[in-house]
């Protein structure tokens, strides 16, 4: 019986765990990597993460969450978005590393 009641308490353990870091990142984007992203997007920016490189993440670009929830991707080298960051339009927090 107490083997029954220590998996089941790793089990909930890891599902508490795993729905964390579900939570902290963007939806649609992965949990540690925004793979492509274009130049620019129209809809209004409310949220942005600047993805860092890491082990199993070789791109640098942002992922931001626009009116209506949705998340996309935006190239780090985007000139559009660089001209955001610096007119003070957009402000991008840095990915937490989970490697």
């Amino acid at each position: 019986m107490s083997v029954r009641i220590l998996t089941i308490s790793a089990l909930l353990f890891s599902v508490f765990i795993w729905s964390s870091v579900q939570k902290s990142h963007p939806p649609d984007v992965g949990p540690s990597c925004c793979y492509e992203g274009g130049p620019y997007i129209k809809p209004r920016i409310i949220k942005c993460i600047h993805q860092t490189r890491m082990r199993n993440c070789r791109t640098k670009n942002y992922a931001v969450q626009v009116e209506g929830g949705e998340w996309k991707c935006i190239d780090s080298e985007s000139k559009w978005m660089k001209q955001q960051i610096q007119k003070g339009i957009v402000t991008c927090t840095e990915e937490r590393k989970y490697n």
